[in-house]
């Protein structure tokens, strides 16, 4: 095996392994097991992890559990800190609030009573600066949308809907900014490439998709994929990794506007939308499905619809 078909491989067992960290932060995650799920042998395996995700194993698992307690600290605020330790995979809450201000340099409550004060909720739509990389695509049924458009008086369309679960393909960064559209429309272009002469690209059918894998850090810099929906029977090929998106109900955002308007939706959404319905998102991942290439539409605007998990309050 050539040295890149060997660095393939390796993406391809350390990004099925990364996926099965995060579907399993609740629980002990052993070197035995991750290494068996990487196929690697355990004596090789953090070496490996370490060359292809640049993060100690440790480390990167340490993070991902205290983003998921980011996550309940901010929108479930009567839980008890202790029951959120446990809920992110620590065994005692000491544990907890050690690693807890090894990456934030605050104790959980104080994080919390930050995130109280401050704007919550609100997201970046400079993020739907990636959907340049759609070139041509324009859904047929957008140009037809006339009576369902958005009323003056809402500033987006909402709606709940029971997902159903699906493949996709996919190309991964864990260590992106949250605006770096360039690299995002590089790792699409790169998808394309692969797609194309598999005959995987079927649009509108075809969905094109960011999926947001964490929260942005103070830096602003986030894990995210690019992917393309595909049939089951796809397999991923280095890189290119395959993975199913969980399905359940969705708040499904539909928006649009200008970079400007797509900022106001989002601040509506979380900050207004969500507890004025009795509904709070939970720890899935979201996702944005791209609908256009903004600058082909007459008025430069940015289509898309967002996937956002939600359960009651």
């Amino acid at each position: 095996m050539v040295k890149e078909d060997s660095i393939k491989t390796y993406y391809f067992r350390i990004n099925r392994c990364i996926d099965y960290i995060k579907a399993h932060l609740d629980q002990p995650l052993t070197l035995e097991d991750l290494a068996h799920e990487s196929n690697f042998s355990k004596y090789h395996f953090h070496r490996v992890f370490r060359q292809v995700t640049g993060y100690a194993l440790h480390d990167f698992i340490r993070n991902a559990r205290i983003e998921r307690a980011c996550f309940y600290l901010k929108h479930d605020p009567l839980k008890p800190i202790s029951e959120i330790a446990y809920a992110c995979g620590f065994t005692n809450a000491v544990s907890f609030s050690r690693s807890f201000k090894q990456v934030h340099h605050l104790s959980a409550s104080e994080w919390r009573l930050e995130q109280a004060n401050s704007k919550i909720g609100i997201v970046d739509s400079k993020i739907s600066e990636d959907q340049g990389f759609i070139q041509g695509y324009l859904a047929s049924k957008l140009n037809r949308r006339t009576s369902s458009m958005i009323s003056p008086n809402l500033p987006l369309q909402v709606k709940l809907k029971q997902m159903q679960s699906f493949k996709v393909a996919f190309i991964r960064n864990l260590n992106i900014h949250q605006h770096d559209s360039e690299t995002f429309e590089k790792m699409f272009d790169t998808l394309f490439a692969w797609a194309g002469p598999r005959g995987l690209i079927h649009f509108p059918q075809t969905k094109a998709l960011t999926i947001f894998r964490s929260n942005p850090n103070p830096s602003g810099m986030i894990q995210a994929d690019v992917a393309l929906s595909v049939p089951e029977e796809v397999a991923g090929d280095g890189i290119i990794g395959t993975a199913e998106i969980t399905g359940g109900l969705f708040a499904v955002v539909y928006k649009e506007g200008t970079m400007e308007e797509c900022q106001e939706s989002w601040q509506y959404f979380f900050s207004q939308w969500l507890p004025a319905n009795g509904y709070r998102p939970d720890h899935r991942n979201f996702y944005m499905s791209h609908l256009n290439d903004h600058k082909m539409h007459p008025l430069r605007h940015y289509i898309y619809e967002m996937y956002v998990p939600v359960m009651p309050l």
